[in-house]
């Protein structure tokens, strides 16, 4: 190791530390300082991870922060100077206390591990065979466009904190579009120690605000056909508990499943225009197509179905035949929206949603989950709505709406992409139809926060899912449920049997450079290339997470409108491969 490294990150941390000793009432700051300092020099080793982590760190945190102070020590009254910098400090301070929690995980990564291995590395090589590296604008615009669209993030974040009552938020969201730097320092606040009021909040701003709620309305594009159905849980869950299972990888044939009770009333057509929030799956269908949601449902198909996919052969009363009428739909996405598993939904990500309808044409049919969140909900629940969605739309939904499944993708982003994986693994173990393909965005594919690779160093400066957002909203969702990511592959698809991953279908994945996400799934998909599995991945440069609703009319990145342009490609090229 280069042993300027390790000096220049600790003599930084040392002047920080002699500065702010000057000032009264900083011991706080002072003691992390030292803290970190420590943890430094404990778990100081020859490793490439552990020098490419200070190289961030310094140029990143450390160093500005000294800027910084400096900067404040120039003045003539320090102590009222500093109070200008105070909520920056506290979010360095918060963030020298995540260094501290991971450092001695980076040593820990082995040296025969891919990011341990130089890019002039045969796997390296391998593997960027199968990556593209896209340029969307040159990076001064680039980051021109984002510093605005943080701006606007701010706007939101100042926004989310004004209480419920419409003629203070107005007001309040008027004079956050003039006092800019007032909204800065409200999000610095927030995200240092995020609440998750806060985070539901922010990243369900279109859900939870009746101004941004109206606004998204009036500036999506229309589709032909837009509706929601409640969908009944019809499979017993008891039957899929995973996360204590030990033979996840245990492939079974299919054996039927175990079906609920009172079938026939939950399979009436009417049962679908029913809200029953504990009860009912809530769906958003969305189509450039005419969909037609049937009332003289074909009950005699229907009872043969339902024979064939029962282990029991539950019975329901057959009903006067009615014939399906012709249709041209045939292909199916079932879209799966991110959001930490704790906020935002099918309606906040209908900005691409309603594109991917109308690019992709009359011939496809978009169901859009909205599955229950954590905390009232946590793991295993909105796996399990997606999954019993999954088998629905399969089994059932050709008896209900003018379609019929020739194929099947699963697009999720974020959270939906871990569970689109799960999907899949879950449909591989009990030997039943596997999706035709996968369309992920920045997906979730470990949540084992002790697992690092250096792109996690991205979530320290990242400002739209900070590292303090996303640890809040994992505990949450894993929080009094025993899950143990480090071995459940429902949780961590990075882990999962090699037996499994060689049964995925088609995939393509879409990630962001700065994404804090993407070196994981830069993994995962080392993994697949070494099964000669079929799959695309495309990394953006200078894009960060989120990057599929960063096109909203007004707040929108420039930018990014070609890159949502190609999702409707790429999702046209699973379909027809």
């Amino acid at each position: 190791m280069n042993d300027n490294v390790i000096c220049n990150t600790l003599y930084f941390l040392q002047k920080c530390q002699l500065l702010l000793s000057q000032i009264e009432g900083q011991q706080e700051w002072i003691n992390e300082i030292n803290q970190c300092q420590k943890v430094l020099e404990l778990h100081q080793v020859n490793h490439p991870l552990y020098e490419q982590c200070l190289v961030f760190i310094t140029d990143k945190i450390i160093h500005p922060f000294l800027q910084d102070l400096d900067t404040i020590f120039n003045c003539q009254d320090v102590v009222k100077e500093i109070k200008k910098y105070e909520l920056n400090f506290n979010y360095v301070i918060k963030r020298l206390s995540l260094i501290r929690e991971f450092i001695p995980n980076v040593i820990k990564v082995p040296l025969d591990d891919l990011f341990c291995k130089p890019q002039t590395d045969d796997e390296w090589i391998q593997l960027n065979r199968y990556i593209e590296y896209v340029n969307l604008d040159d990076p001064l615009s680039l980051s021109k466009q984002f510093d605005q669209f943080y701006d606007y993030i701010a706007m939101g974040a100042a926004y989310c904190t004004l209480g419920t009552n419409l003629i203070v938020q107005n007001v309040g969201g008027a004079v956050m579009l003039v006092k800019k730097q007032t909204a800065r320092n409200i999000k610095t606040k927030e995200i240092t120690n995020p609440s998750l009021s806060f985070v539901k909040g922010l990243w369900s701003i279109q859900n939870n605000s009746t101004f941004f709620k109206n606004f998204m309305k009036l500036t999506n594009c229309k589709v032909k056909s837009h509706l929601k159905i409640h969908v009944p849980f019809l499979f017993d869950d008891q039957q899929f508990k995973y996360h204590h299972d030990n033979n996840t990888y245990v492939q079974e044939k299919f054996k039927g499943f175990k079906m609920l009770d009172d079938l026939f009333n939950k399979l009436q057509a009417k049962e679908l225009l029913i809200k029953q929030k504990q009860q009912k799956i809530k769906v958003r269908i969305i189509s450039a197509n005419k969909v037609i949601l049937n009332k003289n449902v074909d009950y005699t198909s229907l009872v043969q179905k339902v024979v064939e996919i029962s282990s029991e052969h539950h019975q329901i009363s057959q009903i006067i035949q009615q014939n399906n009428k012709n249709t041209n739909i045939k292909k199916v996405i079932l879209h799966i929206h991110g959001g930490g598993w704790v906020a935002m939904s099918s309606f906040s990500h209908q900005s691409y949603t309603r594109k991917w309808a109308n690019y992709l044409g009359d011939d496809t049919i978009i169901f859009s989950i909205d599955y229950r969140l954590a905390p009232e909900y946590r793991y295993p629940y909105a796996l399990e709505d997606v999954w019993q969605l999954y088998l629905w739309i399969i089994n059932f939904s050709q008896f209900y709406l003018n379609i019929t499944i020739e194929q099947i993708i699963l697009a999720g982003d974020s959270a939906g992409g871990n569970m689109a994986l799960g999907v899949c693994f879950r449909a591989i173990k009990y030997g039943i139809r596997i999706p035709d393909g996968l369309l992920m965005a920045y997906p979730a594919v470990n949540l084992d926060l002790n697992n690092f690779n250096p792109y996690l160093l991205q979530g320290l400066i990242d400002q739209v899912a900070p590292a303090t957002v996303l640890k809040l909203a994992l505990h949450e969702y894993l929080k009094d449920t025993n899950a143990k990511p480090n071995v459940d592959p429902y949780l961590s698809p990075l882990i999962a049997d090699d037996s499994f991953l060689q049964l995925l279908p088609k995939m393509t994945i879409m990630c962001g450079q700065l994404d804090s996400l993407t070196g994981d799934t830069i993994k995962f998909v080392n993994r697949l290339r070494k099964l000669d599995k079929q799959f695309r991945m495309l990394i953006y440069n200078g894009i960060n997470h989120g990057f599929l609703n960063f096109e909203v009319p007004i707040f929108a990145v420039p930018a990014i409108k070609p890159l949502i342009e190609s999702s409707c490609d790429l999702l046209k090229q699973l379909f027809n491969q």
